[in-house]
């Protein structure tokens, strides 16, 4: 009788931990170059399924299933009270990794789904508030001139802050109305066109800010960086001075979006100029507005302007008699 051969391989992979193998998908992620917050996010998710597996006795990757999952799923809606929304962006945190488990043969195949949930409406900025922000402020302190610049700029370009606030003095380019986006999420470089409005008034502030090509374009009164944290702080401020309880600064990015779609832009263009890997993700912003793009249709709507052009009808008298 033939003797089976002993795998050392097989056996370790068997008892291969979750915290080996989460350390082993950080250490994939470094590798691939991710951002720093797409890792702090899979870290910050698997410790609350660490924390679930832990309470159920699974210690070891080999032991994960689809059932695991279920379950996991089922432990969220009813014993954290989240909604689908929150349930969805833990499972696509967990799904990376387990995903890369599987890959490695550390545990079994099986595909991880997203629950069905309603697509929330993206807030905005409406057109009221934004001429509050937009109301040039005296130029006698600089922070608060600074603040509005910026209002100026995410709206005009649809930035994330974390893109905005590593933008350089010499990311801009004036001679060609562009600006460079060098720490985007991808990791892609990009150029973004400045509008003529956005250009003069950036123009301007570079006279004020000067500094060198490779200071930071914002910064704080004194020339150092404007972080994400001072510039959430500062611009939370100044929206609730003029008037506006919005505070976020994703919104103006959310804005931007809106304004792009409402205003006839293509959806192409658009996840170019957003930065984003996936057309999906753009599409949500049609799916989310789709209440505002009822506005006027029927201006745009080809059976309506052919029918409201004068011409000759033809009469239908007589049509009934024999």
């Amino acid at each position: 009788m033939a003797r089976q051969k002993l795998s050392i391989q097989s056996k370790s992979k068997q008892e291969k931990t979750i915290q080996e193998g989460f350390k082993e998908f950080t250490t994939h992620c470094k590798i691939k170059n991710l951002a720093e917050k797409t890792i702090v996010y899979y870290e910050a998710y698997f410790a609350k399924f660490e924390a679930f597996l832990q309470n159920a006795k699974t210690k070891h990757i080999a032991d994960i299933s689809k059932t695991t999952i279920d379950d996991y799923i089922l432990y969220l809606k009813e014993e954290t009270e989240v909604n689908d929304i929150t349930v969805n962006t833990s499972i696509r945190a967990v799904r990376a990794f387990v995903y890369y488990w599987q890959s490695l043969g550390y545990c079994s195949q099986f595909k991880i789904k997203l629950i069905k949930a309603d697509k929330k409406i993206k807030e905005t900025y409406s057109d009221h508030e934004l001429r509050l922000l937009l109301d040039k402020p005296n130029m006698k302190d600089f922070a608060e001139y600074r603040n509005w610049v910026t209002v100026n700029f995410l709206l005009a370009t649809g930035v994330r802050v974390g893109e905005f606030v590593n933008i350089r003095v010499g990311d801009i380019l004036m001679d060609e109305a562009i600006v460079r986006i060098r720490h985007g999420k991808s990791r892609r470089e990009r150029h973004l066109p400045l509008s003529k409005t956005i250009t003069k008034v950036l123009m301007e502030y570079l006279s004020i800010r000067n500094g060198e090509a490779d200071d930071f374009l914002f910064c704080n009164a004194y020339g150092g960086k404007f972080d994400e944290n001072s510039c959430k702080h500062a611009i939370s401020k100044y929206n609730k001075v003029r008037g506006v309880n919005k505070t976020s600064l994703h919104l103006f990015r959310h804005t931007f979006a809106k304004n792009w779609i409402l205003n006839g832009g293509d959806i192409f263009r658009l996840q170019k100029v957003l930065g984003h890997s996936s057309i999906e993700t753009v599409r949500e912003y049609v799916n989310m507005f789709s209440d505002d793009l009822k506005r006027n249709f029927d201006n745009f709507n080809p059976l309506e302007t052919i029918s409201n052009q004068k011409g000759n009808h033809i009469s239908m008298k007589g049509r009934n008699k024999r």
